[in-house]
């Protein structure tokens, strides 16, 4: 196999850590973070989060068997590595309302004017999505901040590909009586 182009599963199953994991925070750092940031809603958090995401992908990278793409396996570490984080903050504090999704959730407008009915709307949002429960705010924020496709979900959440359809149908209905009666 010497001299043929290896594909990234294969790589990984070769443990060529120190090359890979390195490739791989090259990749994917970017995406990671802003899955973590819009998870955590803080930066620090969202930084040590993405750091910890490798870190945990560096040990687990001999177990990788190729069997989901490597973003949807390294956004499934993440996730767990944010809920862990949401874990540690609950113990400390109550969470407050630290969604800070505008940029993420909505493109900005182009005119001053509407500058500010976006602002308006963005924080209606990112307090609604932040009111869902768990299991509905994630396949929000994967679908809509991520643009991830619902099997992409599906693997990284551990749940059928018909669950995670049934969780954004009722977030969605959720979000929108929540914004329709500013409740």
């Amino acid at each position: 196999m010497t001299g043929m182009a290896l594909d990234a599963p294969e790589r990984l199953r070769r443990q060529e850590i120190g090359a890979d994991i390195e490739a791989l925070v090259y990749t994917y750092y970017d995406a990671i973070y802003r899955l973590a940031l819009s998870i955590l809603a803080d930066a620090d958090e969202a930084e040590d989060a993405a750091q910890e995401t490798f870190i945990a992908a560096d040990r687990a990278l001999a177990q990788y068997r190729g069997q989901s793409s490597v973003k949807t396996w390294l956004f499934a570490i993440a996730i767990n590595q944010c809920r862990h984080m949401l874990r540690q903050r609950q113990r400390r504090q109550t969470i407050t309302d630290a969604w800070r999704l505008a940029r993420i959730l909505l493109p900005r407008p182009a005119l001053p004017e509407e500058t500010m009915t976006h602002t308006e709307t963005g924080d209606l949002l990112r307090q609604a999505v932040a009111e869902l429960k768990e299991k509905h705010r994630l396949p929000i924020i994967l679908r809509y901040a991520h643009d991830l496709t619902a099997p992409e979900i599906a693997q990284i959440l551990q749940i059928s590909e018909g669950t995670v359809h049934s969780r954004l149908h009722y977030a969605r209905r959720e979000l929108k009586q929540k914004l329709e009666t500013g409740s």
